[in-house]
């Protein structure tokens, strides 16, 4: 057979770059009476939204199959000279569906026509793959939180909210993506808008569609077909809203306001009133014909303004403890019920009594001379205000709560979507689509008004911005009656921004800092921490990410007697920018270590974080960055070929094969590590002490550009059945090894972001430098990878491992679908995984596991330092140090922890069931059912321990239980009843519950019912 030049091209380049399939396939069997196959009659699928007709002809066994049917309603015709012509309308094709839909031709004239009204069964016969569509009455009526239409996913069998979402809006891109489908990985799901990639650094939901330009929404629960992959889980797939050759609009706003509001629980307990709020979310859409059966266009807007409240109720410093009077910080009552105050010792004070025990020196009445106090504390605490609650009865703790005046939480919200349909003519259809969105957030301020900012309030979120543009451009052309080539290009491009604008352009003069801090520290108001208090301070304003995916997919499909050929390539660039200055001013904790009685442990009797920043006494934990700005990139090459084959009238085979390629990670200036090097002798020489190990860099030294080696081997199988017991009973399974997407960033570089530890203590118990001065040898400045081994000597920092691999799922299941009356569908199957190489962070700086037997008195002992003098401005440098830093295997850094081991997994076994009814009269709802459990291996028990432990997973929740459903009463304009009156408003509800997840607090148990919100939509 000739092949046409552009088809040629095409499969050369399909082997150098695989689209993942969101349209609908519809196939089936032409026959005469008896049953006899019919070849060669003409099969025409016409939209009856658009006009658009898609032909094919029937193969010799009478089978057809017609692909890359946009979702949504259709009219199918069939004629064959000598047959009476049969017409099905009212064809409802969902979102990634293979529907389906059988003909028996009469005998006649083709100018005889038998019409009827019908649908594609509801069973799923012709693939093995699993999945619920959320149709596009479903979106628009459901109560969804926030309005996200993610929100519609936890309603499939096999779907588990890893989440605690108190509400899920669409800029709340965690919640998002917060979801383990089928034993995958949370975040770990492809999510896809119109077939293309919606995700930031592979894991992160980007964008998240408006409500009214959304069409349906698809979760894929398993992945037997090799178009679908990059996921330890499943696929989310979204298709937008097109036009058609009627115009259709609605506009709608959504509130809240003060005098609907109740008080809050704290304002009311506080006597505090009620606060003035407010959040308006209003918008509309339009969509219709541009030039009728060709062009078509559709728009969406919408916008949430907020201003409300932002509660809280915190811990803030009283007036004698800002003056150094302590006599009155309580922490206890004894038997009689008499306050007990928190004794404050002198932390340089500290010396050994006569049995060697070290102990220190009470302040005379817990008061703290006026002279002692650091001016740089005096003046931070000045700006902190006094609290405006009693507090608790024994600490005075939580004293401060919001009123009126502290500053609103403020969101501004505009979004909009606007795509273009465009038959350009029956054989070649094109569509073009763009949506942005742009948050501006601010909130969590403590110690700003209405009426100013206060430089020490402590939001890290002023400003708080995301931002996203998503486009796509598409062309589906027919070649033949038996051959189709799809090609598709996305953009996925996401900015996040946070920390704080206020402190900017602050003069650390003004405090107290010595001129050396000030010369070298960047101007902005430092973050400091204070134990059981708010603190003051924030971090610089940090974009994280710049994220940014470009996609590059094509398909060429291809029908041959009993099977349909697909083959198909797809090419990503990933890209991220991280622009986090860090504690560029510093970051300085203080707690009740050098104020409590006891030097070398804490006792709530003794101490005081306010006191120990009052002597600038800082903690460990302290230091200042100078960061790099990395530009990171990836590139993902993916190839599958699928074979459907139609082995007999009720039997359906699908076989396939995928190859994924994740390249390996570069950075534009080669700012990035690449490994730990623990055999070559280290330049550091130090008397008696045979030193070895250090970082290895990217593209220096001879090491590659890319910090992971690469993994050319990853082809993924697929096999899957759909057997048809009887005409409403199908049985179907399958097996697949996918392959998931990774975006390892092994964060800020060593040698190329710089961190200075503020060398707090050295001799133990007693301060060594305080916050006038902080860094007295200066403040390290990035080397970048001129020392080579010697990099970050006498620190601790992480490294990735160059060896890690892309994590691989097997997944399997098999289940039972029985067609129920009215358009019902039941299902009931097993589903399993099991999910190998995930990424596991393991210590390898530790002391060894025999050295814990010495008691902790004994490893913290001070003993002679080797490598005294050798490493100034690190606290390894001193005449002595504690015998554990001498028992490291690398003595010459402290904690070092290696990024991404490949040594995880994950095992996931599960009984699903699903109720499934399509709308019809007015009625559509599923409800499903999982009873499941997941265990992995993903953490050491203790640092020396070199087997993972096994256990349950975070999200592991055995019982859960999801009811979705709209139901459209039978009143108003079209209905039955009142037809004059205006269309009643559908009524809905959706209904969650998802019990015993063993682990943290907030995904213990989630249990939620919302009922539906009104809503009034004028026809346009």
């Amino acid at each position: 057979m000739r092949k046409s030049p552009f088809v040629v091209l095409f499969l050369v380049l399909c082997g150098l770059a695989a689209a993942q399939e969101f349209r609908a396939t519809l196939t089936g069997r032409v026959t005469d009476a008896s049953g006899g196959a019919v070849a060669g009659a003409k099969v025409e699928v016409k939209s009856a939204t658009t006009g658009a007709v898609q032909s094919t002809v029937s193969q010799a066994d009478g089978s057809y199959q017609v692909p890359f049917l946009t979702p949504g309603e259709y009219a199918v015709t069939v004629e064959k000279e000598g047959f009476r012509r049969a017409v099905r309308e009212g064809i409802r094709l969902q979102l990634a569906e293979k529907a389906s839909l059988d003909f028996s031709l009469q005998l006649g004239e083709v100018s005889q026509s038998v019409t009827v009204e019908a649908n594609t069964s509801v069973l799923e016969t012709e693939t093995a793959d699993r999945g619920l569509a959320i149709e596009n009455n479903r979106i628009l009526n459901t109560p969804l939180q926030g309005r996200n239409v993610f929100a519609n996913v936890w309603s499939a069998p096999g779907v588990t909210l890893t989440a605690a979402v108190q509400r899920l809006r669409p800029f709340d891109i965690a919640g998002s993506s917060a979801l383990a489908i089928s034993g995958g990985q949370p975040s770990g799901n492809e999510v896809l808008i119109d077939g293309v990639s919606n995700l930031a650094r592979a894991g992160q939901v980007a964008y998240v569609p408006q409500v009214e330009a959304t069409g349906e929404v698809k979760v894929q629960t398993t992945m037997y077909d090799a178009q679908n992959g990059w996921t330890t889980g499943g696929v989310v797939n979204v298709i937008t809203k097109s036009g058609g050759n009627e115009f259709h609009g609605a506009v709608f706003e959504f509130l809240q306001n003060t005098h609907l509001n109740a008080n809050t629980f704290d304002s009311n307990r506080n006597g505090i009133g009620r606060s003035s709020s407010h959040i308006n979310t209003y918008g509309g859409d339009i969509n219709g014909p541009i030039r009728k059966n060709k062009i078509f266009g559709a728009f969406s807007y919408e916008k949430i303004d907020q201003v409300i409240p932002d509660p809280f109720l915190v811990s803030v410093p009283t007036a004698l403890q800002k003056s150094g009077d302590f006599s009155q910080t309580y922490y206890s009552r004894n038997a009689s019920g008499q306050l007990l105050a928190a004794g404050i010792y002198d932390p340089f004070s500290t010396h050994a009594d006569g049995t060697g025990k070290l102990i220190r020196d009470p302040f005379p009445g817990n008061q703290i001379p006026a002279n002692r106090i650091n001016p740089i504390a005096k003046n931070v605490l000045n700006l902190i205000p006094l609290g405006n609650v009693a507090g608790n009865a024994i600490t005075g703790l939580s004293n401060l709560a919001s009123t009126g005046g502290t500053r609103k939480f403020t969101d501004f919200f505009p979004q909009y979507t606007g795509r273009v349909d465009y038959n350009i003519s029956d054989s070649t259809r094109m569509f073009v689509r763009y949506s942005r969105n742009a948050l501006a957030e601010e909130r969590d301020f403590k110690y700003s008004t209405n009426s100013a900012f206060n430089v020490a309030d402590t939001s890290s979120n002023s400003p708080f911005k995301r931002e996203n543009h998503s486009a796509t451009i598409q062309l589906t052309k027919t070649l033949s009656a038996n051959s189709v080539l799809d090609f598709r290009a996305g953009l996925a491009r996401f900015l996040g921004q946070s920390g704080s604008s206020i402190g900017a352009n602050f003069d650390l003069a003004s405090l107290g800092f010595s001129s050396q801090f000030i010369g070298q520290a960047a101007r902005f108001f430092p973050k400091f921490n204070w134990v059981n208090y708010q603190g003051a301070g924030s971090s610089p304003v940090n974009n994280d990410p710049i994220a940014q995916t470009n996609s590059f997919q094509g398909t060429y499909m291809h029908i041959m007697g009993k099977h349909s050929l697909k083959t198909g390539g797809e090419f990503r660039l990933q890209r991220a920018y991280r622009r986090v200055p860090g504690f560029s001013a510093g970051n300085f904790n203080f707690d009740i270590d050098f104020t409590g009685a006891n030097p070398i442990s804490k006792d709530a009797s003794s101490g005081n974080a306010i006191a120990s920043f009052l002597l600038g006494t800082a903690t460990a934990g302290s230091y200042i960055d100078v960061n790099s700005f990395p530009a990171l990139q990836q590139r993902l090459f993916s190839w599958f070929v699928q074979d459907d084959i139609r082995a007999t009238s009720r039997l359906k085979i699908n076989l396939g094969l995928r190859w994924d390629y994740l390249g390996s990670m570069t950075d534009r200036f080669n700012a990035l590590n690449r490994g730990f090097d623990r055999t070559s002798p280290s330049p550091l020489k130090a008397p008696g002490v045979d030193l070895k190990g250090g970082l290895l860099f990217a593209g220096a030294g001879g090491q590659d550009r890319g910090i992971y080696d690469r993994s050319w081997g990853n082809f993924g199988p697929r096999l899957g059945f759909a057997y048809s017991l009887r005409d409403k009973t199908v049985i179907r399974g399958g097996y697949g090894l996918i392959y998931g997407q990774t975006f390892d960033d092994p964060g800020s570089a060593p040698g190329f972001s710089q961190r200075t530890d503020m060398v707090t203590s050295i001799r133990t118990g007693i301060p060594e430098n305080t916050l006038t001065n902080p860094f007295p040898a200066g403040i390290l400045r990035p080397v970048g990878n001129s020392l080579g081994l010697a990099t970050f000597l006498g620190q601790g920092f992480n490294f990735n491992n160059p060896g890690r691999n892309i994590p691989m799922t097997h997944q399997f299941s098999l289940e039972v679908q029985r067609e129920l009356p009215w358009q019902m569908m039941m299902s009931v199957g097993y589903v399993g995984s099991r999910i190998e190489r995930l990424q596991v962070n393991q210590s390898i700086n530790e002391i060894p596991l025999s050295a814990l037997a010495l008691g902790a008195s004994e490893l913290t002992r001070n003993v002679s330092n080797p490598l005294a003098g050798l490493i100034p401005g690190t606290g390894l440098n001193g005449a002595t140090v504690q015998q554990q830093q001498l028992l490291r295997p690398f003595i010459q850094f402290t904690g070092l922890t290696q990024l991404f081991n490949s040594i995880g997994d994950s095992r996931y076994d599960s009984l699903q069931a699903l109720l499934y009814k399509r709308f019809s009269s007015g009625l559509n709802i599923s409800v499903s059912y999982t009873y499941s459990r997941t265990f992995e291996h993903r953490s050491f028990a203790n640092a020396q321990d070199t087997q993972l432990i096994r256990l349950p997973a975070q999200w592991d929740i055995p019982n859960n239980l999801q009811l979705n459903g709209v139901y459209d009463l039978p009143f108003g304009q079209g209905k039955k009843f009142a037809s004059h009156a205006p269309r009643a408003q559908a009524t809905d509800q959706r209904m969650a519950d998802q019990r015993h997840c063993p682990h943290p607090a907030g995904l213990a148990s989630r249990t939620g019912l919302q009922h539906g919100a009104h809503r009034r939509q004028p026809q346009a």
